[in-house]
């Protein structure tokens, strides 16, 4: 898959692990996220709240407002998300579905299409491009004042 920033394969590989471990293990997942430090490493986010069961809206909510709250601050000069989603049509049910965004507002969208399989457990469909728009990078952050 050709992605639109360097920065966006680092984030999908690291996005992708984690949630094929979180399936694996879990059988489902909450949102996750992960950045790019100024430095280029890989950390991944989470949301921290203290409801036992937050649910996936609550739990993204606070994941988003945590990344652009690192976004605002430097910390990062890219970041990402990726949620456990059901699709509306087609032959898959289930996917990982992924924003990735970069300092300049750049942004791209990912699904990854799967399915339980008794066999190994899931099966993986290649990635496909998604509609997406920017939520954690904006223009107007101070990342963007200095152009």
């Amino acid at each position: 898959m050709n992605l639109e920033h360097p920065d966006f394969q680092i984030l999908f590989d690291g996005l992708l692990y984690m949630a094929k471990h979180l399936l694996r293990t879990q059988g489902e997942f909450l949102p996750i996220g992960a950045i790019v430090t100024q430095d280029g490493e890989l950390r991944h986010v989470g949301a921290k709240t203290d409801e036992e069961f937050p649910g996936t809206h609550v739990t993204l909510q606070i994941l988003e407002s945590g990344l652009k709250e690192m976004a605002a601050e430097g910390t990062c000069r890219a970041a990402g998300m990726a949620l456990d989603s059901r699709l509306k049509s087609g032959d898959w049910k289930d996917a990982i579905w992924m924003t990735l965004e970069e300092t300049s507002g750049k942004s791209q969208g990912l699904i990854v299409p799967y399915a339980k399989s008794t066999i190994d457990g899931f099966i993986f469909s290649d990635p496909t491009a998604a509609l997406d728009n920017p939520r954690i990078f904006f223009v107007g952050n101070s990342n963007h004042s200095k152009q």
